[in-house]
């Protein structure tokens, strides 16, 4: 008997001369998915100075001081002058490989009646954004919180408390107004520092965002705040892209497994008190050895299928004069 044709609908132009091949657009799809929910889930990602190595367990990031300008008078020389420009760097080591995955039993998906490995890739990718993330801010606040120079003369961060109304709590128009005086602290530190007037971030949690985007109206009648909502509800406020990320405080997963390093724990004594993190995208920076990608393998012992979302990546603080963090008190506190 002659043998059957059958369609290949997941295949590259039809053509499967392996079981693998036969999958290459499922794989595909699996992948974009991963991808894409990372991208939307991740707050920090482009925010950040980033830097991707083929090989090694760790980088170099060189951070640099400035200078002084001078007159040269007639018969002056240059050398007598100049003055070196101090530089120093943060070596930021690779974590280890992150990893997220689960494993499909062959008989839920006979039984099942809708897809849910679409749902399930997506969420892989979405717990290695929040991962992703709740690593970068824990360093950024230990930046904050970093009490020596990275370079001499460039300056050093600090906490910026701003204190409320005695009675005043929750979400609220006062609320929202103390947090843009802390901004406003953080913007005159940051120009005392030389960061840079661009690039600079304010990563709130939910109740602070809401309490924010509540008094933006009030600030832009009263104050001239020129304060705007941008598309995915990002308020910018006072030279600020303020973002809302309820996962702040987190800390990064499975600090105890990172291959090298102590991982990425959130200060405790700041954990809670609603921290604002505000910085500029030299404040820290990430290492990635392997950027994410997605994998599926057969277990044929468990019959099933096993999706992995992976990335070797690592987080670190760079600059402390362009770290801060903000802390709203009530009065007597």
């Amino acid at each position: 008997m002659a043998n059957v044709t059958i369609a290949n609908p997941m295949s590259i132009n039809g053509q499967a001369e392996t079981d693998a091949d036969k999958l290459a657009l499922a794989l595909k799809v699996f992948s974009g998915e991963t991808l894409t929910a990372f991208q939307r889930t991740s707050v920090t990602t482009g925010r950040v100075m980033e830097r991707t190595i083929a090989s090694g367990k760790s980088a170099q990031f060189p951070v640099f001081g400035r200078t002084k300008a001078h007159y040269l008078k007639a018969g002056q020389n240059l050398d007598d002058l100049r003055e070196n420009i101090k530089q120093n760097e943060r070596v930021i080591k690779l974590d280890g490989l992150l990893t997220a995955d689960t494993l499909i039993f062959d008989l839920d998906e006979f039984i099942a009646h809708y897809d849910f490995r679409s749902p399930y890739a997506a969420e892989l990718g979405n717990a290695l954004a929040i991962s992703h993330d709740a690593s970068v801010l824990a360093e950024l606040a230990k930046e904050a919180l970093n009490t020596k120079e990275n370079v001499e003369g460039n300056g050093k961060g600090g906490v910026l408390t701003t204190k409320l109304d005695a009675g005043v709590v929750g979400i609220n128009k006062q609320t929202g107004l103390a947090i843009y005086q802390t901004l406003l602290k953080a913007k005159a530190e940051m120009s005392k520092n030389y960061v840079p007037a661009t690039e600079r971030y304010a990563y709130l949690d939910p109740e602070y965002h809401s309490a924010l985007a509540s008094a933006v109206e009030f600030l832009n009648r009263d104050y001239g705040a020129s304060g705007t909502i941008l598309e995915g509800n990002v308020i910018r406020l006072a030279g600020f892209d303020i973002l809302e990320c309820p996962h702040i405080v987190r800390g990064g997963d499975d600090n105890i497994n990172v291959i090298q390093g102590e991982g990425h724990v959130f200060p405790a004594e700041y954990a809670d008190k609603h921290p604002i993190i505000i910085c500029h995208k030299t404040a820290a920076g990430v290492l990635r050895l392997k950027n994410l990608s997605m994998e599926t393998g057969r277990r044929i012992e468990y019959q099933a299928d096993q999706m992995i979302a992976k990335m070797a990546v690592g987080m670190g603080g760079l600059r402390p004069e362009a770290a801060f963090l903000g802390v709203i008190e009530n009065a007597g506190a």
